[in-house]
Order: structure tokens, then C-alpha cells, then sequence
């Protein structure tokens, strides 16, 4: 039966095929003229309002422009992609303000004065690499070039790059099962609302290996209970399926350990969530199905069909590191996903195995979850200290 039932990798990608136009336009003066300065802004829904300079006489081309945008946004990666590339752009454009430069140049000796600054910021090489990326987005939708591999910014990118290493900074600690259970047990009591739910999604992020926006697109249809297994849900869309091609992952049931039982847990939840008033008696079947799984409750403890942001599960996860006594800092939402990834490797699961789990594409970002076991396993100086050991012994 299904829930319902229970209850009740930053390259910008080719252009696609001509879509219908979106909400991005040009704008105007109230008169229908371009402002004094010849500028014009152009709202997109990937970075927000840019200002165009130089854009009279441009008429046909900026409505070209506007089509342009509308298949970009078309293509944005999700909220999270165009929340990085509107913070990179802002970033960006109030530095160049800030010294009398204009942002849509396509000046490279420009960015490479902006990545020398980044670098001595201290980012990472990857924020980097988003922040130019953001940038030639911005100029492509205003029809600007700018070559990115432009030999003095491409130099500098590289001197940044060998100087700092491109691995990252910091990582988020995995919650390994140890942790997970240490997080289950500083959640508020089970028989809560509150309870129940961040239970709930903390073990299916973990079992599913859900990012923060796949497990707050759950809906109450995506998932079944498979008697005698565990669960069967459905990931709609993700990172890597940006086409929405789907794929389902199962989560086994483990009653042995009910405080570690994603099916008891989700049981719980679904038996307050029934509570909302969107899954009420006056709610089509069709309806319900489709709200969201996991969703917001009151400071009373009444659940209210709100759907939650992604950001809730990196508050989550940080707020009862933090109550189980662990430092937050070193927790985020993608814990639960690393932890889930770290724990297979640790017992030895094969690569494939593990990416279809994780739904990864990259064999190389999937292989850092089993290197630390593979260091140890079948190592070469167990098999050397154990035959000196074996001649010492006769």
C-alpha cells in the first residue's frame, strides 16, 4: 500500500529546442522608451534583473534576447541552482560597482581582477568556478560575449587552482549510523507531531540517500510499503534527472532496531500528517496523493500541509547535532546522504550497488564514499607484516 493509504555535476548546458516563452521580459520606460543611458534591463528568472548598457537600437535583437532568457530560466537546475547564481552574480556586480566598472562588459581582465580577489577571499576553487560560471550565464543572456578560456583569465584561474588544490575545503560529516542514532535521539518525543516528522526524515534521507530538495519534493504518492521488505519511493526529479525521468530506490525496514526503522518511523509521521487539513475527507484522492509528504508544523503541534523548504533539513540536522551534544558546524542536510554513502562503503558494497542507491553519475564522486574502506582492505603492508610475522613464528 502506498503512503497515502498508511495515512488515510556547474556547466552551463546547451540551449534546448525552442519552448514556450516564460515570464522573462524586457523592460522599458513607462513611455515605451529606453532609459537615458541606453541601458535596459532584462528580467530573467535565473539571476534576476540585468542591466544591459549600451542596448538602443537594439530592438529586435532584445526581443530575441528575452526569448532567449525564457529558455534559460526553462533549464535552471532548480531553486538552489538559481539561489548560488543570483548570491555569485550580486557578488559580483556590487564589486564591480563598487569600483566604477561596469559587470557586463565581457571584460576578461576584468573577472581575472575579480578571481584574484575571490582567491585572496579564501574560497574554494569549486565556489570559484561557480561564480565564473554565474557570470557567463549573465553574459550570455544579455548577448555579450565572453570567453571564459581568454588566455589571461584562463592563467590566472590555473595559478589560483595549482596554488590552492581543488580539494575542497570542508566537507560535511557523514552521519554515519553511530551519528544518525545520536540525532534520532535528540529529536523531540516520537508521539509529537514535531517528533514523528523529523524522525521520519532523518532516516529516509538517510536510507534514500535524498539531497534536501529531493526529500521536500516527496509527495504522499511517491511512496509504498512492500510487506515483508520496507519501502518503495519514487524520486521525481534530482540533480542528476533534471529531465524528470524518475527513479525509484528501496529502503529496507529494519525492526530489530525500531529507533532505527524508517518504516516505523515513517508510520508515525503518516499517522500525524493525516491530521492536516489538505489530506482531509474533502480532499479528492488525486489531491492527496499529491501533497507534500513532509510539511510544516505548528508551535502547537498540528500539522499544516505547508510544504518546507530545503533548507529545513539542513536546520534539522544542524539543530539536533547540536542537541545530541555533537558540533553543528561540521553537520549539514547532505549528511545524511554522505552518511548512508560512507556506511556502504565501510561494509564493503560494491561501486555499482552504491551508485544506484545514490543515484550518482560520477563513478569518481561515488568512489571518494569507498576509498577510506578500500585504504584498509587487502592492503599491502597487511599482506607484508603478516608474512613477517608467519617467519618469525617458525
Amino acid at each position: 500500500m502506498d503512503a497515502l493509504s498508511m495515512a488515510m555535476d556547474i556547466p552551463i548546458p546547451p540551449l534546448p529546442s525552442p519552448a514556450p516563452a516564460l515570464p522573462d521580459e524586457v523592460s522599458a520606460t513607462d513611455d515605451g522608451t529606453l532609459p537615458d543611458d541606453g541601458s535596459l534591463t532584462l528580467h530573467t528568472d535565473l539571476l534576476g534583473d540585468l542591466q544591459v548598457p549600451g542596448a538602443a537600437g537594439r530592438g529586435a535583437e532584445l526581443e530575441a534576447l528575452s526569448v532567449r532568457a525564457a529558455l534559460y530560466a526553462t533549464r535552471a537546475r532548480g531553486e538552489g541552482t538559481r539561489r548560488v547564481y543570483r548570491s555569485a552574480w550580486r557578488g559580483f556586480e556590487t564589486w564591480c560597482r563598487a569600483l566604477g566598472r561596469e559587470p557586463l562588459s565581457g571584460d576578461p581582465d576584468l573577472l581575472a581582477m575579480y578571481a584574484t580577489r575571490r582567491a585572496d577571499d579564501g574560497v574554494a576553487i569549486s565556489t570559484l568556478r561557480v561564480d565564473l560560471a554565474a557570470i557567463r550565464t549573465a553574459h550570455l543572456l544579455a548577448g555579450i560575449p565572453l570567453d571564459l578560456r581568454h588566455p589571461r583569465l584562463a592563467m590566472v584561474v590555473e595559478g589560483i587552482t595549482r596554488g590552492r588544490g581543488t580539494r575542497p575545503i570542508r566537507q560535511a560529516a557523514p552521519a554515519v549510523p553511530d551519528v544518525l542514532r545520536l540525532l534520532l535521539a535528540a529529536c523531540p518525543p516520537a508521539d509529537t507531531a514535531l517528533g514523528a516528522r523529523d524522525r521520519a526524515m532523518l532516516l529516509l534521507g538517510f536510507g534514500a540517500a535524498l539531497r534536501r530538495s529531493e526529500m521536500v519534493a516527496l509527495q504522499l504518492g511517491d511512496l509504498e510499503q512492500v510487506t515483508g521488505r520496507g519501502l518503495r519511493l519514487l524520486v521525481r526529479r534530482s540533480k542528476t534527472d533534471q529531465r524528470g525521468q524518475g527513479q525509484h530506490i528501496a529502503v529496507w525496514a529494519n525492526p530489530a532496531e525500531p529507533l532505527l526503522c524508517p518504516v516505523i518511523a515513517l508510520n508515525a509521521w503518516l499517522t500525524q500528517r493525516a491530521r492536516a487539513s489538505d489530506v482531509d475527507w474533502s480532499a479528492s484522492e488525486t489531491m492527496r496523493r499529491e501533497r507534500p509528504l513532509f510539511c510544516a508544523v505548528t508551535k502547537a503541534g498540528r500539522p499544516t500541509g505547508v510544504l518546507l523548504s530545503d533548507k529545513a533539513v539542513a536546520r534539522l540536522v544542524k539543530g539536533a547535532a547540536e542537541c545530541a551534544g555533537l558540533d553543528p558546524k561540521r553537520y549539514s542536510g547532505h549528511s545524511l546522504r554522505a552518511g548512508l554513502a560512507t556506511a556502504a562503503g565501510d561494509a564493503g558494497a560494491a561501486l555499482p550497488d552504491l551508485m544506484h542507491q545514490t543515484r550518482h553519475k560520477s563513478t569518481q564522486v561515488a568512489l571518494a564514499y569507498l576509498r577510506p574502506a578500500d585504504l584498509w582492505r587487502n592492503n599491502v603492508t597487511e599482506m607484508v607484516f603478516a608474512a613477517e610475522a608467519r617467519k618469525g613464528e617458525k
